[in-house]
């Protein structure tokens, strides 16, 4: 499969569930004169570290993983929950949640099809990100507190669109520090719009998975990448000064 394919394919996702995958890196670990702010000893990773410690296609033979290309670094877009409680989950897919990402970046992922060109027939996406120290564990516990209480509401993003969301439980995520998985479904497309969110805590890490049908509906949980973008992830983590 051509990566150029899976980057054509990944763009038909449900684009307010890819808000923030498909928005471009960020780095808020370096301060006005360039060097890391150093919180509690060890630094956030930066968007380099993250990206560096990005899954390849030799780390998960049988994949192809495509980094996101966007470089658009004014995009602060939002979505708004109409419900408080649902917040975190709105925040897993938005540009900017109210727990900040210190840096972040994007790709895009597939089962390596045996045809030259073939469409996969799931399509993923991640956002790997890194976070002050405790703000991690701050976005898993959110996310799981409003899965106790948030069963749907709408989505406003940027622009003022609304999207109805309802929210149902996803598989265990056996990965990570911490993990959690929900489905969102697009209320108004039913047949189509919904995809499986996978969140994983590592460290003072948190990567979202969003993984979708080609030919609609919820995905299943891509857990050969996931295990070893946390293993990437703590090898990273260890390696700070």
């Amino acid at each position: 499969m051509h990566k150029t394919r899976l980057r054509l394919a990944a763009a038909a996702l449900p684009a307010l569930l890819l808000a923030a995958a498909c928005s471009s890196s960020t780095d808020s670990t370096k301060d006005a004169d360039g060097p890391p702010t150093v919180l509690a000893g060890k630094a956030p990773l930066t968007t380099e570290q993250l990206s560096k410690a990005l899954v390849t296609d030799s780390d998960v033979p049988g994949w192809t993983v495509q980094p996101s290309q966007t470089a658009d670094s004014s995009d602060t877009s939002r979505l708004t929950a109409d419900k408080p409680v649902c917040q975190p989950l709105a925040d897993i897919t938005s540009s900017n949640p109210t727990i900040h990402r210190m840096a972040f970046i994007g790709a895009a992922f597939a089962k390596t099809t045996a045809t030259s060109g073939a469409t996969p027939e799931v399509i993923n996406q991640m956002l790997v990100a890194s976070h002050a120290p405790g703000d991690a564990k701050k976005v898993i516990a959110s996310v799981k507190t409003a899965l106790a209480g948030c069963t749907g509401f709408t989505a406003t993003d940027s622009t003022g669109t609304k999207t109805p969301f309802t929210i149902s439980k996803g598989p265990a995520v056996p990965t990570g520090d911490e993990s959690v998985a929900y489905v969102m479904n697009d209320a108004a497309d039913k047949k189509t719009g919904a995809a499986l969110v996978a969140v994983v805590q590592t460290g003072d890490t948190v990567t979202a998975y969003l993984s979708v049908k080609s030919s609609g509906g919820a995905g299943p949980l891509p857990i050969e990448v996931a295990r070893k973008q946390s293993d990437k992830l703590k090898a990273a983590l260890a390696a700070r000064k």
